[in-house]
């Protein structure tokens, strides 16, 4: 069985992430099975891979806005970036000869680079399965219906076997919203992915509450860092507290330095980044997070307080999915517009003193991971034959 993943995540580590979790589960159930990750996260090398799963690397863009994007670098157009990632995809695709193709998030990929690979893919005779993998919300539903029909993405959807969406109908019915029917020929909910139950100590409870602050891969984290560091000597009044800011591994140095500089003098400490958030997470008293899935989907899977401050741009996701869990009283949300240092203090300190959050009986299911690899795996491949060279 060979799996073949495409992971666009040029801004942080969420979709990696995921695919990593996904990618575990279908080794556990076919131990024999080869895949090739083909990735676009700056920092993938300061994460070890999936035993079983190898990684490619593209040139990395990042995104601007919902239409507009940029070489990270700087060195070339974005057109002549996407024209060689495409290439590249291609060319990976026709050497690994894969039996499943699992495309993470964008229907033709960023810019439309995956359009390639999918025509060759639905052309071959005993083609690969092609499955389309959607986190929970993607944008606002205008917005990728605007996207999506420019892109021709809509046209592509009936490529795919099945659309697997990464999260729940009950909470947010992402096919409705963005119309994938009747263009797509089946929609599959997984629940949420989770990396896999790690066991938990018998009492991991703090003397004093220690609160994990928590800024995603790190690109955009810094003013969330910052306003946690303005608002501790108001904190220290209300209570004796010790703090990690985990700044990501993509914050510029510049910018960690600078906090490790600011919490001189507090019981707060600043670390770049870790492999595994889990021993953090279980000492946590609370956390203090932006609102990437993967970042709310473990602070679920560890049941912790957390006060949620979404990233304000350039995508309406972040927002959208700390209302959501808000308004079902699994997180508390501080909009980014309404953030000042008395405010983050006051709003920390009421969650501390709060029971009710996260509710226990509003959890969604969190086995999106090993459900996925049961949908994947559960499709009979067709007898393949070798993928022509690109």
């Amino acid at each position: 069985m060979r799996v073949f993943m495409y992971s666009q995540d040029g801004f942080g580590l969420g979709h990696y992430r995921r695919t990593c979790n996904i990618a575990e589960e279908i080794l556990a159930l076919e131990p024999g099975a080869r895949i090739l990750a083909v990735v676009d996260t700056p920092a993938v090398s300061s994460f070890p891979p999936v035993t079983g799963m190898e990684r490619l690397k593209l040139p990395t863009i990042v995104k601007t806005g919902s239409k507009t994007w940029r070489c990270a670098d700087s060195l070339s157009g974005i057109e002549d970036a996407v024209g060689l990632r495409s290439q590249m995809l291609l060319q990976a695709f026709c050497d690994f000869s894969p039996d499943m193709v699992v495309v993470d998030h964008m229907p033709t990929g960023a810019l439309g680079e995956l359009k390639p690979l999918l025509d060759r893919a639905s052309q071959t005779r005993g083609r690969p399965k092609l499955f389309l993998g959607l986190r929970d919300i993607l944008d606002a539903p205008e917005v990728i219906r605007s996207v999506w029909s420019q892109q021709g993405a809509y046209d592509y959807l009936q490529v795919y076997d099945s659309v697997l969406i990464y999260g729940c109908r009950s909470l947010y019915d992402a096919e409705l919203a963005y119309r994938l029917t009747p263009g797509s020929q089946r929609v599959v909910y997984c629940n949420y992915v989770a990396p896999r139950d790690i066991p938990r100590s018998p009492d991991a409870s703090p003397e004093k509450p220690f609160i994990l602050v928590m800024g995603g891969g790190g690109w955009d984290a810094y003013s969330l860092g910052q306003s946690f560091m303005d608002a501790a000597p108001h904190l220290l009044r209300e209570l004796d507290f010790r703090a990690l800011v985990l700044t990501g591994p993509n914050m510029p140095f510049s910018q960690r330095q600078a906090l490790e500089s600011r919490a001189a003098g507090y019981p707060v400490q600043v670390q770049g980044s870790t492999q595994d958030t889990s021993p953090l997470l279980e000492q946590a008293s609370a956390v203090v997070t932006m609102a990437g899935y993967n970042s709310l989907v473990e602070i679920l899977q560890w049941r912790k307080k957390a006060l949620v401050v979404p990233r304000a741009g350039p995508s309406a996701e972040q927002r959208m999915r700390s209302r959501l869990f808000a308004v079902h009283s699994l997180v508390r949300m501080l909009d980014p517009d309404d953030l000042t240092p008395r405010r983050l203090a006051a709003e920390l300190a009421r969650l501390l003193e709060a029971d009710a959050v996260p509710n226990a009986a509003a959890i969604p299911p969190l086995d999106g991971a090993e459900r996925a690899a049961g949908v994947l795996l559960a499709c009979p491949g067709e007898a393949r034959s070798k993928v022509p060279a690109a």
